[in-house]
């Protein structure tokens, strides 16, 4: 018999940094998700489009951080962040991706929430 995770563990984050494809949750795109980085990782979602390097230019000017999408036959993808001195190097010959921006609007805030102070009672 299996004992069933606490509620409070969230199963749902990455635990390694193999990248694997899920739907985002705000608007159903389908993105790479992965921990990048050796040190203190960061839970990634990134598009699963190829760039070429005119479009990783503008993703890069808009702010968006770009990835490696390193695959190996007998590996499973990874996401590897690029530097500035990945990118100084040359052509990368693996598949270049940027992390994942939301196209979808949030719902409008509650007009009430910011004239009404919060009360306990």
């Amino acid at each position: 018999m299996t004992k069933k995770p606490p509620p409070w563990l969230d199963l749902s984050a990455p635990l390694t940094d193999r990248a694997r494809t899920q739907l985002c949750p705000r608007c159903r795109q389908p993105v790479l998700r992965a921990l990048v980085g050796h040190v203190a990782a960061l839970d990634t979602r990134a598009d699963p489009k190829a760039l070429t390097p005119q479009e990783e230019l503008t993703a890069r000017l808009q702010g968006r951080t770009t990835y490696c999408l390193r695959i190996h036959p007998a590996l499973p993808p990874r996401l590897i962040r690029r530097s500035p001195e990945h990118i100084r190097s040359g052509r990368c010959r693996h598949l270049v991706v940027s992390d994942h921006h939301c196209t979808r609007k949030p719902a409008p805030a509650d007009h009430r929430t910011a004239t009404e102070p919060d009360r306990l009672f």
